[in-house]
């Protein structure tokens, strides 16, 4: 199914609109998050430099590993990162893993209990934990693992006197973590790392909130932008609308039809356009209007004046013709004058009658009158046998009886003689003519004239109800010449009674004209036997 511009305009505007949106929404939540976690590393990368200076005294001048476990536990409950330093040997030297063991007592589990394990074997006070043992097995628990790896590639980093600052999924803690490696010691020979883990766990709860709230924007956004829109789409498509209309009053005839026209843009020039066309084709019309009236008036005026002089010569043409023997010379060329004066006679007969026709309107109702359309036929086709019998043209009827309609009499007589005598006119000899009436389901009646003459090429067919128009392949098969007026009044005694006429012909196969009046025309619809 077709869509309108407008919804096409909206569909398109609101992809862009989504493409756009969704760009913003993940663009700003992935900023956001970024910003979160660059100040996290940095703060990270800060703590850990500020504790380099006291990691290096208790490691070279205190050398009291049970005071920097507790250290390394107070800073990890401060900044909430496990904490893990190792000496310039990739030894582990403490962690501050054990700081989630320890109990609201103060107690942490016993070396000879699982490191980490919820349910420790022994319970000790703080003050006398084996941090050494509690440190190697940790270490060993590293070294171990995958964890030895990555830690021995970072530490490299480090000891070159760098820093390390990343997102990486730590197999230890068996998720993300935010890692921050700092060196502490001589910048040039560094003495050891101290590595900074905070898992992104932490942080679900806010990146959660970041995320909906983009999303709740996202969606506000995407609403008013659909309601934008639709409304900018409906103004863009609306002066294109009342355009259209305009156009399709004007190929209608009404030329008095105008688009509204705001603005100075494009589609304001265009309806600015359409208007002045509107007008141009208006007076252009009143023009041919005027010049078809002058030429009405002119051909009737000319051919009224011509009636007498041309009735004049041939009276006089008769009159020498009788004075004439038959064996004289001159009273072959008084036939052929008489013939052509009989010719121009029928000419100026139908350029009168059609300038008539032309300049009439449609018939009143009381120029109306019952006709038995099955009897104007039957009648007519007893005077067209004069014409058919010389070619021997059989004249067929197929004629439903007790049909009336409203019309002039003397109009249908002559339609229905103008269709019967340009069908023999045109048909081969020794064929036929035939006229139909009946009625149709609609209450309307149909009248038809068929030959089997050569038919009307397909090219020709729009043109044949034209004043002298011919169609050479058919008349040259035929030695009969006509005014080239029988048509086009014929088409003008159909207007008159609001009736409509159509062609249907094939070369080779014949023609048939069919006439069809309304059922408003029709006065009986019963059937006589």
């Amino acid at each position: 199914m077709n869509k309108s511009l407008s919804t096409r305009l909206m569909y398109s505007f609101m992809t862009i609109i989504v493409i756009v949106v969704v760009g913003i929404t993940a663009g700003t939540s992935y900023l956001i998050a970024d910003y979160f976690f660059k100040i996290k590393e940095e703060e990270l990368a800060q703590k850990g430099h500020e504790m380099a200076d006291t990691v290096e005294y208790f490691v070279t001048k205190d050398n009291n590993r049970y005071t920097l476990m507790r250290y390394l536990i107070a800073v990890d409950r401060l900044v909430g990162a496990r904490i893990w330093l190792f000496d310039n040997d990739y030894n582990l030297l403490a962690a501050s893993n054990i700081a989630a063991d320890v109990d609201a007592a103060g107690k942490i589990p016993s070396a000879r209990g699982t490191v980490g394990s919820d349910k420790p074997d022994v319970s000790i006070p703080a003050d006398r934990i084996p941090v050494y043992e509690y440190t190697t097995r940790l270490a060993e628990e590293i070294k171990s693992g995958q964890v030895s790896k990555n830690v021995n590639n970072i530490l490299k980093d480090i000891y070159r006197g760098g820093s390390v600052r990343s997102q990486i999924y730590h197999p230890y803690f068996k998720q993300q973590v935010i890692l921050v490696g700092v060196p502490y010691g001589d910048k040039g020979h560094p003495r050891g790392a101290i590595l900074m883990a905070e898992p992104l766990s932490g942080f679900g709860g806010f990146l959660r909130s970041v995320y909906i709230f983009t999303i709740i924007i996202g969606i506000l956004a995407l609403l008013v932008s659909l309601f934008m829109v639709r409304r900018l789409s409906r103004q863009v498509v609306k002066p294109l609308v009342s355009m259209k209309d305009a156009t399709i009053a004007i190929a209608k005839g009404n030329y008095s039809r105008r688009v509204e026209v705001e603005g100075e843009d494009e589609v304001a020039e265009l309806g600015d356009a359409i208007n002045h066309l509107s007008t141009e084709l208006s007076n252009y019309l009143g023009k041919l209007a005027r010049m078809e009236k002058i030429r009405r008036d002119f051909v009737a005026n000319v051919s009224h004046e011509l009636r007498t002089p041309i009735t004049i010569i041939r009276g006089y043409n008769d009159i020498v013709s009788d004075t004439l023997e038959e064996t004289d010379p001159n009273k072959r060329y008084c036939h052929l004058i008489g013939t052509e004066t009989k010719r121009l006679e029928r000419l100026v007969r139908g350029l009168l009658d059609i300038s008539r026709l032309q300049s009439a309107d449609k018939l009143n109702i009381a120029d109306l009158q019952p006709l038995p359309i099955s009897e104007i036929v039957r009648n007519v086709a007893e005077q067209l046998k004069v014409k058919a019998e010389p070619k021997h043209i059989t004249l067929k009827l197929q004629l439903e009886d007790g049909v009336e309609i409203l019309g002039n009499g003397d109009q249908i007589v002559q339609l229905v003689l103008l269709l019967g005598d340009n069908a023999i006119k045109y048909s081969p000899e020794g064929s036929f003519v035939r006229y139909e009436i009946k009625r149709q389901s609609n209450g309307s009646v149909e009248m038809s004239v068929v030959d089997n003459g050569p038919g009307i090429p397909e090219e020709d067919i729009p043109f044949i109800f034209e004043r002298f128009y011919k169609v050479d392949k058919s008349h040259a098969q035929s030695s009969s010449k006509g005014t080239g007026l029988g048509l086009a009044i014929a088409k003008e005694i159909v207007r008159m009674h609001d009736a409509h006429i159509e062609v249907f012909s094939q070369i080779g196969a014949g023609t048939r004209f069919v006439v069809n009046f309304p059922a408003a025309s029709v006065v009986c619809q019963d059937a006589k036997s």
